[in-house]
């Protein structure tokens, strides 16, 4: 008897999918486009970019091999390091109502530690903002009707 073994969700992937000539990176952003639209909700997507960290040179050794964990284990310090930055699915703004939206299947430990980082921004630049991460269809609903109950109609 052949032993099936059952299908690791974390190994699976997002399909692109386009609506409206919009190309949106999973279904879960096409759904939650299609009842923010539904629901004649002004939104932007993928419009405002937040920087989380400015770039940087790093001035001290640094021995390692390329992030891939390829290459040589060399001093590859003293270099400029990139600014990171985080740019949500969905920004919504009206009359002082400010919500962002990332819609995430699984969310990966590199998003983890931007929302981390884009939390602190918004705490230390005291923004009032609601931020939703719907990870199912019904987590979409869900935060469409709390958008509806604060933003009104």
């Amino acid at each position: 008897m052949a032993f099936r073994k059952k299908p690791d969700r974390r190994l699976i992937k997002s399909k692109a999918t386009s609506v409206d000539g919009i190309h949106f990176k999973s279904r879960l952003e096409a759904f939650m486009y299609g009842l923010l639209k539904e629901n004649k909700i002004n939104f932007s997507y993928e419009g405002e970019s937040f920087q989380l960290s400015p770039s940087f040179v790093f001035n001290n050794d640094y021995f390692a091999r390329l992030s891939s964990g390829k290459g040589d284990f060399i001093n590859r310090g003293h270099k400029k390091i990139n600014s990171m930055s985080y740019k949500p699915d969905f920004i919504i703004k009206k009359d002082g109502y400010y919500a962002v939206i990332e819609t995430k299947g699984l969310p990966t430990e590199p998003f983890n530690m931007r929302m981390k980082l884009f939390k602190r921004l918004i705490e230390e630049q005291n923004i009032q903002c609601d931020v939703f991460v719907p990870q199912t269809q019904k987590e979409c609903v869900r935060t469409m009707e709390l958008i509806l109950q604060k933003y009104g109609n």
